[in-house]
């Protein structure tokens, strides 16, 4: 048994790109939440347009313009890092199990 999908056919370089991700994520929730702090708000009511507008003026536009980490860097105003993604992790955990 092939423990991923992507094995079947030769794609052993997914799991990398699978971290990035998640770290370009972490960068990018940071800054959609500090420039939108009413987002919740707005997400509750059932209108994600803030959030959409803010990646298509951020990020969407700009993605075959630029390589991914420079895309990320002009759309946060920092250089991509793992300290965002962590920080979520450790606050999402921190409420789930109550540490």
């Amino acid at each position: 048994m092939l423990q991923d999908v992507h094995w079947s056919v030769g794609l052993f370089g997914y799991f990398p790109t699978y971290s990035l991700g998640n770290v370009y994520a972490g960068c990018l929730h940071r800054a959609l939440r500090a420039e939108i702090p009413d987002l919740d708000a707005a997400l509750a009511k059932g209108d994600a347009r803030p959030a959409t507008e803010w990646l298509r003026a951020k990020v969407q536009r700009f993605g075959g313009l630029y390589r991914p980490a420079e895309v990320i860097e002009r759309a946060c105003g920092f250089a991509p890092s793992e300290a965002p993604l962590l920080d979520y992790l450790e606050e999402k955990f921190r409420a789930i199990y109550r540490l």
